[in-house]
């Protein structure tokens, strides 16, 4: 008896034989492996300052134009007239075309970073492109207090601010469509006002941000219960006559800047301090 040949198979599926299935399976493999790759996603720590446009010191926003002399700028910073790839590079003594750089715009629309206020609790990793807006909403950000001598707080509403930071402040209950009577201390500096048929709260501000007075005004403290039609009038008796102001109560949720009322009450200090105990002023809210 001879020897016998080794059998060949092969692998047949859907009608197609084994060496086109292994080919396909190749392929098919090798493309996963470039989309993995192509997807795949590094860590790096980079000097913020190397993101700063050349001219302004501002964050680089595309699209961006780079000299030969290596000047980046933004945006912002290109000359009036200029093309679609070209500019003239504002660093330069002399006059220096500037091209578009497409590599760094390229790094960039792929690049994420951090909040800048990730200290204060934020965690998430923002498109570069969009971190002046995020920023400008970011809940983290440090917001400021309109009660005198507060130094701000991050992470929370102005009204859950008012509730944890200034537990001392007096709340009183405010019949709505209702003149209501406060008697408020020489020092105090602001007084919760919560109107009792929708629970919707307000902070009367006593500042001292006046000369030779006190500046009083009406912050809506935002939540769910708060509307926008809410309306009040404050009045302070004094011996000649009867301080008044009206106006509307608008809705803060934070103040990212320092609180200034767009309407107050001045009340001069001849008013305020002619009383030896409390100072009669009148909250009208509806």
């Amino acid at each position: 008896m001879g020897s016998k040949r080794p059998r060949q198979v092969f692998i047949t599926g859907c009608g197609v034989k084994g060496p086109q299935v292994f080919a396909r399976r190749w392929q098919a493999e090798t493309a996963a492996t470039t989309s993995q790759q192509q997807e795949e996603k590094i860590t790096v720590t980079i000097d913020a300052n190397l993101l700063q446009c050349c001219v302004c010191s501002g964050p680089l926003t595309t699209p961006l134009f780079q000299c030969t002399k290596g000047h980046i700028s933004c945006s912002d910073c290109c000359t009036d007239g200029a093309l679609d790839d070209e500019s003239e590079c504002l660093m330069c003594r002399e006059p220096e075309t500037a091209t578009r750089c497409r590599a760094i715009e390229r790094f960039l629309a792929g690049m994420s970073v951090p909040c800048l206020f990730r200290q204060h609790g934020c965690t998430e990793m923002i498109p570069y492109r969009d971190t002046q807006s995020h920023e400008a909403s970011c809940r983290y950000a440090p917001s400021h207090c309109p009660i005198p001598g507060c130094a701000g707080y991050a992470g929370k509403s102005l009204a859950d601010h008012i509730r944890v930071g200034h537990p001392t402040v007096h709340h009183t209950s405010v019949r709505p469509d209702c003149v209501t009577p406060l008697r408020m201390h020489a020092s105090e500096q602001a007084r919760v006002l919560w109107l009792s048929s929708c629970c919707a709260k307000f902070l009367l501000v006593a500042g001292r941000d006046v000369p030779s007075g006190r500046s009083l005004s009406i912050v809506g403290l935002m939540d769910e219960q708060f509307q926008d039609e809410f309306k009040y009038r404050i009045e302070v008796v004094g011996k000649d006559g009867v301080l008044a102001l009206s106006g509307q109560a608008n809705g803060v949720e934070r103040l990212a800047r320092p609180y200034q009322a767009s309407a107050f009450l001045f009340v001069p200090n001849a008013i305020w301090d002619s009383y030896p105990e409390d100072i009669p002023v009148f909250v009208h809210l509806k």
